[in-house]
């Protein structure tokens, strides 16, 4: 086999590589090689992005990191891991004089951090290769197993950074091919112009501080971001996508367009969870005669009117029943753009039938709250539990949000993976008062549908509400002042057919409309 798809254990990173990192055997006796660039300004979390990275690549190889530090003292990089790691770390980090211990297959894995003797000022260029040999000698004599070699870092004071001459750029990357080694260089940069090393590398990742992020009225949270720039062997997601590091280790936030990109599908599996246990009901009263109606698995459903509270409780009454009447074996997935939690504490819990994402920080990104619904996702698919319907809302909140737009267009990256799925999205907002306007023929109709139909609502100066935007069922719900017996609280709109009903949700014992 020539090329081996190395998937790493970090969120998110899968999305934005396509899969996964390629190594490529280049040479018949050796393990497949690669070569990844890690370019940014100082600050922007090179060495931690670098040190995590390969980790992650010698857990999935089963074997050691040999990290030669040009700048970095060995035990710098020791107390950074350290305090990076706060939680279930996975690697740790042995300074010289390495003591010899037993082979890391079985034990996790190993970071042999030396620093790399480069000689007096100007030799640098010459010395690297040498140093690099003493240093995985150093290792293996050690009874390291060393698969990934990590160079921290190629920078201009050295001699080492982009305008390095072409031969030395080529030679790294020829030695990890001869060793068979995943090579990990991490560059200093002063711009993102391309330089010597990315022209050798099979990924380049570029790193840098969210710009577009800040505001001159308002400072926003500091955000990392990643962007691909290079992916010889395979298919990825430019980004940017954001990163952020937490006690349990990185985490790479994609942005939205990875979730839809061609090689998203096998990565997210949501075709795995279209198996549907028992019928599922739109739980609306008051069959009019439309038999036309879609399935509610296939269907995004805006809910809008002026009361929060009766908007809320009707859209968790849609969806909530089996065709017998009965409750839905399954679990709501609620978006809660109203509940706020402190940034860094757990961001979903289960209450009730109903497994809710606290999504109400007001500098909530895209990004994360993709990432947040993700792995809900994948909760619900490992324990085998059916999810009944995904609610979103309130998204009225947005207005006071940090990045309305990104989050709308976040909102319809997750419709489309749900009508992947066939899970039913209710989206829910709180709207201005809309008036009715009846003639008085309607008013005196015994037929409380047709009333409702001939009813015209009066044009108001307010914009229609987002959650249409999405919708395939409008259910529109009239304040409950307004309603009565020949006008009633909601009406519920087919968008592609034109075709109406009229709904009261709190009316007893009526039949259901037709599945």
């Amino acid at each position: 086999m020539n090329s081996q798809l190395i998937t790493v254990d970090i969120p998110g990173l899968d999305l934005a590589l396509g899969g996964g990192i390629w190594a490529v055997r280049r040479l018949p006796e050796a393990h497949a090689s690669a070569t990844l660039l890690i370019r940014g300004p100082p600050g922007s979390g090179k060495t931690a992005f670098g040190t995590q990275l390969a980790v992650a690549l010698g857990l999935a190889l089963k074997g050691d990191v040999a990290y030669g530090c040009v700048e970095l003292l060995p035990v710098e990089l020791q107390a950074q891991y350290a305090n990076l790691q706060t939680s279930g770390a996975r690697a740790k980090v042995l300074i010289p004089p390495f003591q010899k211990e037993e082979s890391a297959e079985g034990r996790g894995c190993r970071i042999f951090a030396g620093l790399l003797d480069l000689g007096a000022s100007g030799q640098e260029q010459t010395r690297l290769g040498p140093a690099i040999h003493a240093l995985l000698d150093e290792v293996s004599r050690a009874g390291g197993r060393p698969r990934v070699l990590v160079i921290d870092s190629l920078s201009e004071g050295y001699g080492l950074g982009g305008s390095a001459p072409r031969p030395l750029a080529d030679a790294l990357p020829k030695l990890a091919a001869e060793l068979g080694l995943i090579l990990v260089l991490l560059e200093e940069t002063i711009d993102s112009r391309p330089s010597t090393w990315s022209f050798t590398s099979d990924v380049v990742l570029e790193l840098a501080s969210g710009e577009e992020d800040r505001s001159p009225a308002l400072s926003a949270p500091f955000e990392r971001r990643m962007t691909v720039t290079k992916n010889r062997f395979g298919p990825s997601d430019a980004g940017p996508h954001r990163f952020e590091f937490f006690g349990s280790g990185l985490r790479l936030f994609p942005r939205p367009t990875a979730y839809l990109a061609s090689w998203a599908a096998p990565l997210l599996q949501m075709d795995a969870l279209q198996e549907e246990l028992v019928p599922q009901s739109w739980a609306v009263a008051g069959d009019d005669g439309q038999q036309n109606w879609p399935h509610i698995r296939e269907c995004v459903i805006a809910v809008h009117g002026p009361e929060a509270h009766i908007v809320h409780q009707v859209s968790g009454r849609l969806g909530s029943e089996t065709s017998e009447g009965k409750p839905y074996p399954g679990v709501t997935l609620f978006i809660d753009f109203l509940h706020q939690v402190n940034r860094h504490s757990e961001e979903t819990y289960y209450e009730e039938g109903t497994w809710t994402i606290s999504a109400g920080n007001p500098y909530l990104s895209g990004h994360r709250l993709l990432a947040m619904v993700r792995d809900s996702i994948d909760r619900h698919r490992r324990d085998g539990i059916v999810i009944e319907k995904v609610l979103v809302g309130d998204l009225r909140s947005l207005r006071s949000f940090w990045d309305p737009e990104g989050l709308r267009r976040a909102i319809a990256v997750i419709t489309a993976l749900m009508r992947q799925a066939r899970i039913p999205v209710v989206l829910f907002e709180t709207t201005l008062l809309r008036q009715l306007e009846q003639p008085e023929s309607v008013r005196r109709a015994v037929s409380t549908a047709s009333a409702f139909s001939r009813t015209r609502i009066m044009e108001t100066s307010q914009p229609e509400p987002y959650a249409v935007d999405f919708a395939d069922i409008v259910v529109e719900l009239i304040a409950q002042r307004l309603s009565g017996p020949s006008t009633p609280l909601a009406r519920l709109t087919n968008v592609r057919t034109g075709l109406q009903h009229a709904w009261d949700p709190f009316a007893e014992g009526e039949e259901e409309n037709p599945r």
